[in-house]
């Protein structure tokens, strides 16, 4: 029977994801297999946080209206480790980010990079990604 979840690779991520260590390959893989199971009405069913990634930003930065136009969306993969600094969510230092029209059946991998850039800043994937 097929899911009614269904997770597509943009291009860019589809072509990476053959090198990527098999420790990135087993962690997106058991994301895409909690997604086709249970999408993304109820959260607390992942390991990591999933956040919008437009939260946590001023409306008038640039950044934010980029990750809101676009639907991104970030969730902690556990790389290298999972960090409980919060009781309901764990974070780890490399996200996995991928699209998603909240309310949709279908999300689209994008990339997956450090959370944080080494200024500080919040790493958005580029747009020739989406």
């Amino acid at each position: 029977m097929a899911s009614f979840y269904r997770v597509e690779f943009r291009r860019q991520f589809a072509i990476e994801f053959k090198n990527y260590p098999e420790n990135q390959q087993d962690k997106i893989l058991d994301f895409i297999e909690t997604f086709e199971q249970q999408g993304l009405t109820d959260f607390s069913k992942y390991a990591g946080k999933i956040a919008p990634s437009w939260s946590n930003l001023e409306s008038s930065n640039p950044t934010y209206a980029y990750a809101k136009e676009n639907n991104l969306w970030h969730y902690h993969i556990g790389i290298p480790i999972y960090q409980q600094l919060h009781t309901k969510y764990k974070t780890s230092d490399v996200v996995l980010h991928f699209q998603w029209q909240q309310g949709e059946n279908v999300i689209y991998l994008v990339d997956i990079y450090s959370h944080y850039r080494y200024d500080g800043s919040f790493y958005l994937p580029p747009s020739n990604y989406l």
